[in-house]
């Protein structure tokens, strides 16, 4: 891997942090009635970050994403200064023990993004910024938000791997 990746990898982070905002509005849009489609484009890039930024480093990346997110989205700060990093450390104990494969990236993907949604919508009922009922969340967020990141990695993994020189032979 070239060395100007790793100085390029921040960068590509705030670019997915914006990525994901245009792209959860627009599905949010186009989906009918009250299902709602959030995208994690950031949590697919930190698969491939936590490999080659130390975990230090990527914890405090994702540290200040959470706070410009928390600002951005929610107005409370504390939500996804929290959740982002603890996803960081996930996705770097799945590698310890894991392989760089794509069925493992999937897999790591799908709990990571439980693990953040569910945190954010408990967050949400504890702190009282939402009283969405748990049938509702899973159903109608939950759900579509899953499917629509695997499609997402799904499509996007041959590129990411191509840009950050990952050859693996799955």
């Amino acid at each position: 891997m070239k060395n100007y990746v790793k100085y390029i990898i921040p960068l590509l982070l705030l670019l997915a942090f914006v990525i994901d905002g245009q792209l959860s509005t627009l599905f949010i849009n186009l989906t009918p009635g009250i299902i709602t489609v959030s995208s994690h484009f950031l949590l697919i890039m930190a698969l491939y970050s936590v490999l080659y930024i130390p975990t230090f480093y990527n914890v405090v990346i994702f540290t200040i994403i959470g706070f410009l997110y928390d600002i951005y989205y929610l107005n409370i700060i504390g939500i996804f200064v929290t959740l982002f990093p603890l996803a960081v450390y996930l996705i770097d104990y799945f590698y310890q023990s894991l392989r760089f494969k794509r069925v493992t990236n999937h897999i790591i993907l799908l709990v990571v993004i439980f693990v953040v949604e569910f945190g954010a919508f408990l967050s949400a009922r504890l702190f009282e910024v939402s009283n969405l009922s748990m049938f509702i969340f899973v159903v109608y967020s939950l759900v579509p938000t899953l499917v629509f990141n695997s499609l997402l990695l799904l499509m996007l993994q041959p590129v990411l791997e191509k840009f950050f020189y990952i050859t693996n032979k799955t």
